[in-house]
């Protein structure tokens, strides 16, 4: 009886002094052959431990902790769209002008450099002074870029104008000027003439002033025109001259033209500085006429026993029949 007593006692004091310490090594060996294997009690408490732990895991992940998660999100949520709510009555109730006014008066944004690309005719005084930029007193921020370019475009010789904030505290100035190709005479009221200068799309952009340059091929007569259909057909075809003698051809450049005369028809004559006689050009077609007296310029500028030929010509018409040039000349000389 007493020894049987002695054993549970010493069996239970092993027991509590391995403790809990044998789960971990014992475990990994209980069902591997040769091993030695845990009591059915202890197989079934460390069952039982197993799955309450998985029970745990799987309410972490699809139980409350889920719900907490979307809540979160929701609140997230809910307070992005009530700031936005709150930021857009603000600006409503003017409270973006506030924000402007407090930005403009800061320093950082004060224009300090304007600088001017472009235009060799127009003065930088004269574009400075027409865009009205106080340096260190305007901002950049509110600048209104448009108003701006509005004013350089009205200045004499300005076809565009192009306003570029560089932040934070410069302001560039692209102009692009109109370039002359003609002078056109235009007949006012009571009889007054007067030469404007127009670029290369016919636009008509500033009186010719005494010492100005007038260089330039003289287009006349197109201002009687009556026909207003006539008058822009003929205008078109001007253009396209002007524009095939910009190519320079060295029988026929540019400045060996003194004036392009326009009729009531709208037929064009072409007159030479140094020569007196007119070439009929007629209307329409003036790219291929233009070819042709380049091609009768070339053979009229031979000489022929030590004299040019174009020296005895009267008239060359153009538009002789469909496809041929006449050449007049005078049987003298």
């Amino acid at each position: 009886m007493l020894i049987t007593t002695l054993k549970k006692l010493f069996g239970k004091s092993s027991r509590k002094k391995v403790g809990s310490s044998y789960l971990s090594a014992d475990l990994s060996r209980c069902n591997i052959p040769g091993e030695k294997r845990l009591p059915a009690d202890d197989r079934i408490r460390v069952l039982r431990l197993q799955r309450w732990l998985v029970s745990k895991k799987r309410k972490k992940q699809s139980g409350y902790g889920g719900n907490r998660s979307r809540s979160r999100q929701f609140l997230r949520f809910g307070g992005l769209f009530f700031l936005g709510c709150c930021l857009m009555l603000f600006f409503v109730a003017g409270g973006g002008g506030i924000v402007q006014k407090k930005l403009q008066s800061l320093s950082f944004f004060k224009v300090n450099e304007v600088v001017i690309f472009g235009g060799r005719i127009v003065s930088q005084v004269a574009v400075r002074n027409a865009a009205a930029i106080i340096l260190h007193q305007r901002s950049l921020i509110g600048l209104d870029s448009a108003a701006i370019e509005k004013r350089i475009s009205a200045v004499d010789w300005v076809s565009t104008a192009k306003v570029t904030r560089n932040w934070p505290s410069t302001i560039e100035i692209t102009v692009k000027e109109d370039v002359p190709v003609a002078l056109l005479h235009i007949r006012g009221a009571r009889e007054a003439t007067q030469l404007y200068y127009i670029d290369r799309k016919g636009k008509v952009f500033l009186p010719v002033e005494p010492g100005d340059n007038i260089d330039f091929p003289v287009i006349t007569g197109w201002s009687d025109i009556k026909n207003s259909k006539t008058k822009e057909q003929a205008l078109s075809e001007v253009l396209v001259f002007l524009r095939k003698l910009r190519v320079n051809n060295p029988h026929l450049p540019v400045q060996s033209v003194s004036e392009i005369h326009v009729n009531q028809s709208g037929e064009m004559v072409v007159y030479l500085v140094e020569y007196p006689f007119p070439i009929f050009f007629g209307n329409g077609n003036t790219k291929t006429k233009y070819a042709r007296l380049v091609q009768v310029l070339k053979a009229l500028y031979k000489k022929k026993r030590g004299k040019e030929l174009i020296s005895r010509v009267e008239y060359i018409q153009m538009n002789y029949l469909n496809d041929k040039v006449l050449v007049a000349q005078s049987g003298s000389g």
